[in-house]
């Protein structure tokens, strides 16, 4: 008995490891961003920002450009290649530096607040502190502001800011090899369900 007992122990501990520990290349979703400076909206499209798609599904020798990036031109859309990236490592992959209270361009030009200029990160229509740490989930919407105006009145106004075209691209196939890895599916499937419901239970 103890001896099934203990077999059973195991055999839930290995489901449970397996649902709970992340894994890379576990995920293909997208989401959107956008970056104001100066009321100006940052300009990503250069080849310098973009990967390769031939990258999309790298499985050994994985680098931080191959988790989360942008391709094909299309500087306003995240592809999602490895569950956990987060805003702070899309930004590094960019060339840039986020944290709480400034922003570094891949230009070396620094942005801080002060008296007149304020950055704000506003993340599906709620101002957040850093969204360095952040998990992008799939259809998540980052607008980075930095500029003149109060938090409120950028919130007012985020919607329109930033695209909104990332769940049409989930439901649509992507460029040459870029596609879903769906090893492990069913962690990333519930974690984007709870994910829904806290930021898009409208």
């Amino acid at each position: 008995m103890k001896y099934l007992i203990s077999l059973f122990l195991i055999i839930i501990s290995i489901v449970i490891t397996y649902l709970i520990v992340p894994r890379p290349f576990i995920v293909h979703h997208h989401a959107n961003f956008a970056t104001y400076i100066d009321g100006k909206k940052w300009d990503f499209s250069s080849y310098v920002y973009m990967e390769e798609v031939s990258r999309c599904n790298v499985t050994q020798g994985v680098t931080p450009e191959d988790r989360i990036h942008l391709h094909d031109g299309k500087w306003w859309l995240i592809h999602v290649h490895m569950a956990a990236s987060t805003w702070g490592d899309l930004f590094a992959n960019l060339y840039w530096g986020i944290g709480s209270g400034y922003i570094q361009t891949d230009r070396d030009n620094f942005y801080k607040t002060n008296d007149s200029q304020h950055l704000y990160y506003i993340l599906n229509g709620s101002g957040v502190t850093n969204p360095a740490n952040i998990t992008v989930w799939s259809a998540d919407r980052l607008l980075v502001w930095y500029g003149t105006g109060t938090e409120e009145e950028i919130i007012k106004k985020w919607d329109t800011l930033v695209d909104n075209d990332a769940t049409e691209y989930n439901k649509k196939a992507d460029p040459a090899s870029c596609s879903a890895n769906t090893y492990g599916w069913f962690l990333w499937t519930i974690g984007d369900w709870i994910h829904n419901i806290i930021w898009h239970d409208d």
